[in-house]
């Protein structure tokens, strides 16, 4: 599926062709941006090993439940709902674990809408342990920007309480990921390193080198506390492009993760909706370079 305007051409995954997991949602995935038609400004999910590690590709969102409550209380063998997923099933007893490959049965799906400049889709409820989303997610653009808006509806008996980040796999052309990235923010920021290591300074930062045994780099980010919105800019020395990305929302978690072939900011949604409520908001993207 092709979305374009007189800047960009935002190329969107078939649902259920280019990913088939557990981990992320099918729906609205984006696989490449192309400025003017001739820079990009994604990549995708390349492991240490050289394989696809879980399959994230472009923009994609990744969904989860705010506690373990829900794997815990499901029998072995039994089935539990993973919000833009399906039904996920669990072979045994072991905690849940995000990056293992369960079995699923995928939710029902449609594409509401699509033309030129916009694609919408609709993920169906479907009712399990008392829980089933309604929940709907549009692509659009406008001039340089990209907009993905999600909107999810509780028609279930339960209270849901999870989170949403958009995985950004982020790489400049063909230019791995190096110190020469630089990711800006409106704040200081205070890292919590989990592995790897990183230029810091007041308000941005730089990988300055991979963990050797997971050939990446993994860590927190605080200082966005108590914004009602939220931005941050990539950009990459000797390089004439950036993006700039606007969460429309108080952002509840950062988390970065990066390795040769992408670098990953991820900025968390907070979700919480009884029964009958709904919620929606947006992420914008800015695109920039020369024509």
């Amino acid at each position: 599926m092709i979305l374009h305007n007189n800047a960009l051409t935002v190329e969107i995954s078939d649902i259920g062709s280019d990913y088939r997991g557990s981990r992320y949602d099918w729906s609205g995935i984006v696989k490449q941006v192309t400025l003017y038609g001739k820079s990009t400004f994604l990549s995708r999910e390349i492991a240490s090993d050289g394989g696809c590690g879980l399959g994230g590709i472009g923009l994609c969102s990744v969904f989860e439940w705010a506690d373990t409550s829900i794997y815990d209380s499901t029998a072995f063998a039994d089935s539990f709902p993973m919000i833009g997923v399906g039904l996920l099933k669990k072979s045994d007893t072991l905690p849940f674990q995000f990056t293992k490959a369960y079995e699923v049965t995928p939710f029902e799906r449609e594409v509401l809408c699509q033309n030129d400049t916009e694609a919408a889709f609709h993920t169906l409820p479907h009712f399990c342990n008392g829980i089933a989303v309604d929940q709907r997610k549009t692509v659009s653009l406008q001039g340089t920007v990209l907009t993905v808006t999600h909107t999810l509806h509780n028609v279930g008996e339960k209270e849901i309480r999870a989170t949403e980040f958009s995985h950004n796999f982020f790489r400049f052309g063909a230019d791995g990921v190096d110190r020469g990235y630089r990711l800006q923010f409106p704040y200081s920021i205070a890292p919590t390193l989990r592995r790897g290591s990183l230029l810091i300074e007041r308000d941005a930062y730089r990988v300055a080198a991979f963990d050797q045994a997971t050939a990446s780099t993994a860590f927190w980010v605080h200082g966005y506390e108590g914004m009602k919105t939220h931005w941050m800019k990539l950009t990459r020395d000797d390089s004439p492009l950036s993006v700039l990305v606007e969460d429309l929302f108080p952002v509840v978690n950062f988390y970065s993760w990066n390795n040769k072939d992408a670098f990953c900011p991820e900025t968390f949604c907070g979700i919480a909706l009884k029964p009958g409520e709904s919620t929606t908001y947006s992420r914008r993207y800015t695109f920039s370079g020369p024509r």
